[in-house]
């Protein structure tokens, strides 16, 4: 966590965003229930009112979209994610999606987050605080390829279907034997709205996300020294 005695409000919403997403976004195991380092740390989150966000098409494919289900996931579709904080729930999502997972390298954190202001306006919406989450070391599990890129891209972008290329260990889908550091950040606060649900203005949802990033640069420096941090 951010300091050693911080604390996270278990009758707060928040919406935990997390990074890079990598073949796996393995930090989001830390939300997906009870007795995770995550939930003895902040006791109070990792109940029934804590969501996870899945690509659309996963709720499509028969076994997929129970597994998902099991580890409470719902589609990230805005009407559902809309429905859902709504009720008051708080969201864990890896915001690179994807796009992100197909720019995984070795060595390096790559995140797509500069355009990406949809948490963001939601957050504002319904007044949730924003919590980064960073696996140091989530990129090193699998290595990777750009074979086809730009064609795995196009895939990506209009059809959403993302096909990374990888492998792991003996060449096999097992990733290699790498720690993965889970970084908690500081929340960044935002304002109750007058209205919720009400959408914000353009400008207050880049001048929040201008604030996340920064606030995201700081955490990864702060805790690497010889790892490249792009943010696209």
């Amino acid at each position: 966590p951010w300091k050693e005695n911080a604390t996270l409000d278990p009758k707060r919403q928040y919406i935990f965003a997390c990074h890079p997403h990598g073949i796996h976004c393995t930090p989001l195991g830390q939300f997906h229930c009870k007795g995770t380092p995550f939930d003895k740390r902040f006791p109070g989150i990792c109940d029934n009112k804590l969501s996870g966000l899945a690509a659309s098409i996963v709720f499509k494919l028969p076994g997929v979209r129970e597994f998902f289900l099991s580890l409470n996931y719902i589609d990230a579709s805005r009407e559902v994610v809309e429905d859902a904080l709504e009720a008051h729930r708080s969201l864990f999502i890896c915001t690179g999606s994807g796009e992100e997972s197909l720019l995984t390298k070795r060595g390096e954190d790559i995140l797509v987050l500069s355009r990406r202001r949809g948490f963001i306006r939601m957050a504002l919406m319904y007044g949730c605080d924003i919590v980064p989450i960073f696996g140091i070391g989530n990129s090193d599990l699998f290595a990777t390829y750009s074979w086809g890129m730009g064609f795995r891209m196009w895939m990506q972008k209009k059809l959403h279907i993302s096909v990374p290329i990888f492998h792991g260990r003996y060449l096999t889908p097992l990733p290699y034997k790498v720690p993965i550091q889970v970084l908690v950040g500081e929340p960044l606060k935002v304002p109750e709205p007058k209205v919720r649900g009400e959408k914000p203005d353009d400008a207050t949802v880049d001048s929040y996300l201008k604030k996340y990033i920064e606030r995201v640069k700081d955490m990864h420096k702060q805790h690497t020294t010889d790892r490249k941090l792009t943010i696209r």
